[in-house]
């Protein structure tokens, strides 16, 4: 089974699995995953209007036009799931020779320009080296840091599994702090508002692969495990064959032994 992605929007990832497994995954992170594929698209590439109409001079005459916001084809390779993009992408499209003014349009690729950068997080208080874009700096700066920026953003701006397990680190040690609340009492007063139960911070962000495994595992671990022998037995009864713990033959007398000391002359 698998989420339809919401029209003009294009993504890394998706979550796909199939119907056998469907029921075993828990509730909260297939909410998660259908919210990352039905949002709508991102307009990072493209100035976003506001306003419904807008009034174009044609001649003499002023018509009333309604505004269409549609956003640019992005595509997002398999390395932007290893970095932090900021929904950045590569864009195919044509562009204006420069030379000759009344020219045909020339086939032009932009990409991101994306730079190594030393990330420091304050919940785990390392540094982390990083690709990322001018943009996902600007962003970075404007949510005052690393952790704030990850745990704050949602998943469809993020756009990133790299950056969705480092939401689930993140998350799993808050709740790994909160056990121990004297010993980081500093950094709780600052992140408590993303205090979550353990079990549910396991999952956010989670591959399809990797939570299919999670919850066929759990799945397994939760059922009791009856030995072979009794589950046969058990099947004999109910079959209603009574005789089969009855013996094939019976001994009636016991056999007869040869003392070793006969054969001693």
């Amino acid at each position: 089974m698998a989420y339809k992605v919401s029209k003009f929007r294009f993504v890394p990832y998706i979550y796909k699995w199939s119907n056998e497994v469907h029921h075993l995954l828990p509730a909260h992170y297939k909410r998660r995953c259908q919210q990352f594929m039905r949002a709508e698209p991102l307009f990072v590439h493209v100035k976003y209007n506001d306003e419904k109409y807008t009034v174009k001079q044609r001649g003499r005459d002023m018509i009333k036009e309604r505004v269409q916001n549609v956003p640019v084809k992005v595509i997002y390779p398999e390395e932007s799931n290893n970095g932090l993009w900021g929904g950045e992408g590569i864009i195919v499209g044509l562009k204006k020779c420069k030379i000759r003014k009344y020219s045909n349009r020339v086939p032009k690729i932009w990409k991101p320009l994306l730079v190594k950068k030393p990330l420091y997080s304050e919940i785990f208080n390392k540094f982390y080296l990083v690709t990322v874009t001018m943009r996902t700096l600007n962003l970075i700066d404007e949510n005052f840091g690393f952790d704030n920026y990850i745990l704050k953003t949602s998943e469809a701006q993020l756009n990133s599994q790299l950056a969705m397990k480092f939401k689930r680190e993140m998350l799993l040690e808050i709740c790994n702090m909160a056990d121990n609340p004297v010993k980081h009492e500093k950094l709780l007063k600052r992140y408590d508002k993303f205090l979550m139960d353990r079990e549910e911070a396991e999952w956010i962000g989670l591959p399809s692969s990797e939570a299919v495994k999670k919850a066929v595992k759990e799945y397994e671990d939760k059922q009791e495990v009856v030995p072979l022998k009794e589950l046969f037995i058990q099947q004999l009864l109910e079959a209603g064959d009574l005789n089969v713990f009855e013996p094939a033959f019976v001994f009636k007398d016991p056999p007869h032994t040869i003392s070793p000391l006969l054969f001693i002359s």
